[in-house]
């Protein structure tokens, strides 16, 4: 059996470290992405990923467009968006562009469980 993989995606450096240790404490081998775009080239360049968590509001390209960009792709990963915009049109605009699940910063570690095959 493989590692479960993450992919954090967000513009902040301090959030992608908070969601990174709390993916590594239940055994996922990170990686980050400062943007959509950066996400979306990762998958371009054949990397793959368990699950993906995907920020809203980031520079170059929103969660939104980067999620549905990599579901045209055909990728399956559970995408867990989060975002710290209280707008339920934000969301269902979010949710809307295939998102596993959604949730609302902060992310605690308890919100991952279920995600990893550690649990």
């Amino acid at each position: 059996m493989h590692p479960t993989t993450a992919l954090v995606v967000d513009d902040s450096e301090f959030m992608r470290m908070f969601h990174s240790c709390h993916l590594r404490s239940l055994g996922f081998q990170t990686q980050e992405a400062k943007n959509g775009q950066e996400a979306v080239q990762l998958h371009e360049e054949g990397k793959k990923f368990d699950v993906i968590l995907m920020d809203y509001e980031m520079p170059i390209m929103n969660g939104a467009q980067a999620t549905s960009r990599i579901r045209e792709m055909g990728i399956q990963s559970v995408i867990l968006g989060v975002s710290g915009i209280d707008d339920e049109t934000v969301r269902v605009n979010f949710v809307q562009s295939g998102l596993t699940e959604f949730f609302s910063k902060p992310l605690r570690r308890d919100m991952l469980i279920p995600y990893s095959r550690f649990a």
